[in-house]
Order: structure tokens, then C-alpha cells, then sequence
């Protein structure tokens, strides 16, 4: 069966992406953001992604079975009183228009339930027969968490909470609070373990028991009129009580026009590092939260392997607190866990329905574009770029890092979600610990707080991390042993832990390969790795996009194929000064 599944709608809707699903096995999946290059793609169809999956797989919508989509949208309208398409092909002509995707006739146009589409991707794709399920992001067409299990193939839901009582929309607001802006998590997760906890409370607002929680400032109920979703009505209550309860007044935002970058940007009254105490506690909160539901769901279903997804599922600090809970033996968190990961789960949902049988993930999520060597050749040579071609990019690359250099890492499929695993990568040594200062601040232009990640061998893992369980994904944190913090500082947290990826020789053989040389030269296989972007910008995914950043970002070189690019000076490590 061919599925090609997708999220994203025209003016409604973030993290536009598509997938092809053939026979039960992932063949393409791509964000709209790394083609339009506006981060998040938010209001965009997945015009461009749909098309790349296509032309991947060798195929036109007339070779489609199955569209499917990771929202129940006519549901989620008819609930609001909000028009919808008369008929499928009403709906599929808006989402994917004949002009743009010719074909003599219409595939079927399925909607599938956004949690079950989560679960879905979570369940399918983890390799497990069983496993209890839990999902949390900021909301679905009615729910805000669901608790589910997997058994033969099969999801069934057990229970739920709606919208208002959403976790997600919690950490949204005290990121707005503290001037990050309400999409910035991963941002605040960072900054939590620079803080102390308070009152995980909140001033009563939160009530925890063992295995659930309760939200006193939201009415379980809340629906908002007019709009498809409760973001902002349940933002706003959660904003009113933080200014009642909190000792320090919310950190505003305001958009100011700033010489330097020749645009308007947005600033904030304060340094909101000023706000790392109020971070942790919302951490420490979402983590207690977290934990008495997976407790719950645990003794509910009589499980213990634990699979996660929706948008809070990429908190690698509380992930990692779910691997050390006792009742968890098993946990797989799918590492594309917000909304682009729903056209993946849609579409191996359809697929399981129709009897395929699932390919789970293996270790990699490296399935978007590709660029052989003659292309990208012919863009280096257009753009005028001087390159050389090296024997071996691998030990050319490891020798500008262990000179101190930062490089990008541009090779093979690219990846999906947020986080750089090794094909469109930034590395750099992680010792001494000034190097996270030099890539956060000089480099990437963001904050001087932010961390990183290291990419080390697997074999290196128990070393360095104390554990040979596989973390292919960077979505777990771990403790880091007295071994690894003495020489990768600049990816230890201030709470000593590290968001680690393990990557394996069969799965990654060139990554795996540039780490070994890099341990040639420093005695560790181990590489600071952060996404190839620049600030507020997608990760790169062409030829065209490398070379763009890496000229406006002061990297010393660039690894892209088989070839290098090093600064006009030749200069490795001029960049610092």
C-alpha cells in the first residue's frame, strides 16, 4: 500500500511536513520549513514536502492509495461551528491543488485523529508488540494528554484530559513569561537547569497525586469560539495567575527596529536568564505531572515499556527521568514528536489498517533530500566557492576540529525534527568548555546559556555516560561520568547531565567514522554536535542552503559531500577572533 501522509493546512497550522509510507516501510519524509526556509512553516501547506516525498518514491498522486492527514480537521471545524468542504475532493484540491499536483483521479483523502496519529508514530515505529502510550503537546482536535496501550497492532485510548488542562499550554505561558516567547520549550528546558525549583505549585494552581494531576486556574472545559484550538484562552488564564503569584512581574516582549540586522526584532525588558528559578520550577512541575501519569498508566495497562510522543515528548530532561523511574524496564520516545511527526504516524496508521506491517525506526531519521557529489560539485562551482577535494573527508574535517576549528557537517539524506544527527550537522571538539561560549554566542548568535549535545561512538558511551543502552535520537538526557565531564565540557549541563547521542557504525558509517578520527587526534570519539542554522532559521537542507549560512556564519570550514570549503585565509579557528 502507498500512503503518503501529511501535516499542515493552508492558514492554520505549524510544522507542515509529509511522508511516503510504501508497503509498510518509510521511504521519504521531509518539513515544509526546510524548502520555504520560515521556521515552523506556520499556515503553510506541505506543497514543497509533498512533492519531495513524491519524485522520491518515483511516483505521481495517481500511484497514491491513501492520502492521510495527522488532523481529524472535518471533525476539529463541524466541533466549532466552522465551515468545512463539501465533499474529499473539495478538501484535497485545497490541500494539494491539480495545478500543482496533476492526476486523473483522487486518491482517498483519510483524517486521522491527532493523538492517534501521535500514538501511531510512537507505537508502530517503535519495533515493541506492546507498550503503554502516552501523548502531551499543547492540544489535539479535543484533548490535551492521552493514555493509551498497544497490543497486536491495535491502539485503544484509555483515558485523556482536554485542552485548558493542557501541560503544554502550562509550559508555553511561563515561557512567555519570562520574555522567551510561548513557542520556545526547548529554549526553557535549557535555561531550567541553571535554576533552583520553588513552589511546584505555583500557588495552588497545580495539585498532583501519585498517578494524575489537576489544573485550578483553567476550567477543564474551556472552549474558545472562532478559533480551532484553546492556545490562547488557556495561555492567558495561566499569564493572569503567574502575575498574581510570582515575585517577579512578567518579562515583556516588544518588537523594536534594530540597526544592526536592518529589521524589527523582538526584545525583552530583561535578561530573561533572570528567570531561571521560575524555569526550573515549571520544569520540576511538568516532570512530577509527567511521572504521576506514567505511573498511572503503568499500573493501568500493566505494561512497562513506555512510548511517548506529541510536542512535549522532545523534553530530553524530563525524558530522561522517565528512563531512571523504576516502573519503567523500556522507553522509546519517537524522536519526531511534534506535529511533523504526525504525517508519519498517520501514514503508518492507514498502513497497519490495511494489514502492512510495519518497518520500525532503526537508529536514523535520515529521510529527506539528497544531493549526489556532481550536484553538489556544480553548485560549488557556480556560487564560486573554492573547495578542494580530500581523500578522505572524514580525516580532512577531523583535522580543522582538533585545531580548534567549528565546521559544518553536510552529508548524505537530511534528517527530520529539530535536532541534527549527523547529516546536517555544526561539530566542533566539546574541550575546552569556552567552546559552547564561541558557537552559542559568535557563531549561532543566541544565547550564551543554550546547550549542546555530543555525538560519541556507542562504544564510547559507557565511558563517558555510564551506559551502553542505545540513544541514537538526542532526545534523552542523561548523567555524564567524572571520565566524560572532564573532557567534553562544553556539552555538560550546569546539573551535569547531557542530551547524548549514541551513533553506531551499521547505521551512520561516515559520522561514526569522522567521531573515530576526531578520538584519533584527542583520545575521546566524541564531537560537540548542534543543528547547521543560524539564528531563528531551519536547519539547512540544500547544497545552496550550506553554503548560504556557512558564508554568513562564522564557521572556519564546511564539510559537504566529499568536498571541503575552508575561509579565503585558509585560517582555521580565525573565526574566534
Amino acid at each position: 500500500m502507498r500512503v503518503l501522509g501529511v501535516n499542515g493546512w493552508p492558514g492554520a497550522s505549524h510544522d507542515g511536513a509529509a511522508c511516503l509510507v510504501v508497503d509498510g516501510e518509510v521511504v521519504a519524509l521531509v518539513e515544509e520549513e526546510r524548502f520555504t526556509r520560515n521556521k515552523h512553516a506556520y499556515g503553510e501547506a506541505p506543497l514543497n514536502a509533498a512533492a519531495h516525498c513524491l519524485a522520491e518514491g518515483g511516483f505521481t498522486l495517481d500511484d497514491i492509495d491513501v492520502v492521510a492527514h495527522g488532523w481529524d480537521l472535518p471533525k476539529l471545524f463541524g466541533d466549532r461551528g466552522l465551515n468545512w468542504f463539501a465533499d474529499d475532493a473539495a478538501a484535497l484540491e485545497h490541500l494539494l491543488p491539480k495545478a500543482l499536483f496533476p492526476r486523473s483521479r483522487d486518491p482517498r483523502l483519510t483524517f486521522v485523529n491527532h493523538h492517534i496519529a501521535h500514538a501511531a508514530s510512537a507505537y508502530h515505529l517503535s519495533g515493541r508488540d506492546r507498550g503503554a502510550i502516552l501523548v502531551l503537546d499543547g492540544q489535539g482536535e479535543d484533548v490535551s494528554t492521552t493514555l493509551a496501550v498497544g497490543i497486536d497492532g491495535e491502539i485503544k485510548t484509555l483515558r485523556s484530559h482536554t485542552p485548558g488542562w493542557s501541560l503544554g499550554y502550562f509550559y508555553a505561558a511561563v515561557c512567555e513569561y519570562a520574555g522567551l516567547g510561548a513557542d520556545a520549550a526547548g529554549k526553557m528546558m535549557g535555561l531550567a537547569s541553571y535554576g533552583t525549583p520553588q513552589d511546584l505549585t505555583f500557588g495552588g494552581a497545580l495539585d498532583f497525586t501519585d498517578e494524575d494531576f489537576t489544573v485550578g486556574v483553567v476550567p477543564p472545559d474551556l472552549r474558545s469560539t472562532g478559533s480551532t484550538d484553546e492556545e490562547t484562552a488557556t495561555i492567558r488564564h495561566w499569564l493572569r495567575h503567574l502575575e498574581k503569584v510570582l515575585p517577579d512581574a512578567p518579562n515583556r516582549r516588544v518588537r523594536r527596529f534594530d540597526p544592526r540586522v536592518g529589521r524589527y526584532t523582538k526584545v525583552t525588558d530583561r535578561d530573561p536568564f533572570e528567570y531561571r528559578d521560575i524555569a526550573a520550577t515549571a520544569q520540576a512541575a511538568l516532570e512530577r505531572a509527567v511521572m504521576a501519569l506514567v505511573r498511572g498508566l503503568l499500573r493501568e495497562s500493566g505494561e512497562t515499556t513506555l512510548l511517548v510522543a506529541g510536542g512535549v515528548g522532545f523534553n530530553a530532561t524530563l525524558n530522561g527521568k522517565l528512563m531512571r523511574m523504576p516502573e519503567v524496564q523500556d522507553l522509546f520516545v519517537q524522536p519526531l514528536a511534534g506535529d511533523q511527526g504526525v504525517s508519519l504516524g498517520a501514514a503508518v496508521w492507514c498502513a497497519a489498517q490495511e494489514g502492512d506491517r510495519i518497518r520500525p525506526m532503526e537508529g536514523s531519521v535520515a529521510w529527506g533530500p539528497q544531493w549526489d557529489a556532481d550536484a553538489i560539485r556544480r553548485v560549488l562551482e557556480a556560487s564560486g566557492t573554492a573547495y578542494t577535494e580530500p581523500a578522505d573527508i572524514a580525516a580532512a574535517t577531523a583535522d580543522v576540529l582538533a585545531a580548534g576549528g567549528v565546521a559544518g557537517w553536510f552529508q548524505g539524506r537530511a534528517e527530520g525534527g529539530p535536532r541534527a544527527l549527523g547529516h546536517r550537522s555544526m561539530v566542533a571538539v566539546p574541550n575546552p568548555e569556552g567552546t559552547r561560549d564561541r558557537v552559542n554566542v559568535r557563531i549561532k548568535d543566541r544565547e550564551a546559556w543554550r546547550p549542546f549535545a555530543p555525538s560519541m561512538q556507542e562504544e564510547a558511551a559507557e565511558a563517558l555516560i555510564g551506559t551502553t543502552t542505545p540513544l541514537p535520537y538526542m532526545i534523552v538526557t542523561t548523567p555524564v561520568t567524572e571520565a566524560g565531564a572532564a573532557v567534553m565540557p562544553a556539552v555538560v549541563h550546569s546539573d551535569r547531565t547531557t542530551r547524548p547521542q549514541t551513533v553506531s557504525a551499521e547505521v551512520d558509517p561516515l559520522y561514526h567514522r569522522l567521531i573515530g578520527e576526531v578520538g584519533g587526534h584527542t583520545g575521546t570519539p566524541v564531537v560537540l554536535n548542534t543543528s547547521f542554522n543560524g539564528r531563528d532559521e531551519p536547519v539547512v537542507c540544500s547544497p545552496r542552503d550550506a553554503l548560504a549560512t556557512f558564508h554568513r556564519l562564522p564557521m572556519d570550514a564546511l564539510a559537504i559531500g566529499p568536498f571541503l570549503v575552508r575561509r579565503p585565509d585558509g585560517a582555521v579557528g580565525e573565526a574566534r577572533a
